[in-house]
């Protein structure tokens, strides 16, 4: 589901920026982002960062009552997606990573709801300290891009659709 959202909103964001700019070869792609021989891509990439649990639902695993008994119900696992957004350009290109980046963010703001097979998420742009930011492209391999962090919200993993060896493992009885 993580490869749909970051594929869904690359495909959105490509179709925003070729209102500007021409360029047969794409706009915008999932990707990584580190030190690498190959050649840039130049285009804006979309990176997840990393994967976080939100809290604020709550955690709690309720008992429900069903026909054979009690049930522990595991809740959805909620999650929020922290993805950079790269203009991946060469050296020569720089002013026009800029532009890119500049265009990229005027998405970001106007477009803050996404839906994705039916399921609606959010984006939020993500402030990080210069530490942070030090940090994380130190981690991505050194070299900088003019980039943006955001926060995608409302991924929701729900465990009762997990079905293993031919049985749903969804609720296991707990005798109390």
């Amino acid at each position: 589901m993580i490869r749909k959202i970051l594929t869904t909103y690359a495909t959105r964001l490509e179709e925003y920026l070729s209102r500007f700019y021409d360029r047969p070869e794409g706009l915008a792609t999932v990707g990584q982002i580190g030190n690498s021989t190959e050649e840039k891509p130049n285009k804006m990439v979309v990176c997840l960062l990393s994967v976080e649990r939100e809290t604020t639902g709550g955690i709690s695993a309720p008992v429900q009552r069903t026909e054979e008994g009690y049930a522990r119900m595991q809740p959805p696992l909620l999650l929020n997606l922290n993805v950079m957004l790269a203009a991946v350009f060469d050296e020569r290109q720089y002013a026009e990573s800029l532009s890119m980046l500049t265009d990229t963010l005027r998405f970001i703001q106007s477009v803050q709801k996404f839906e994705v097979d039916g399921t609606g998420y959010t984006i939020e742009i993500v402030n990080l300290t210069t530490q942070d930011q030090n940090n994380m492209w130190t981690l991505l391999g050194g070299q900088y891009y003019p980039s943006v962090v955001c926060k995608i919200r409302r991924l929701c993993i729900d465990g009762s659709r997990i079905a293993t060896g031919g049985k749903t493992a969804d609720r296991p009885v707990v005798e109390l």
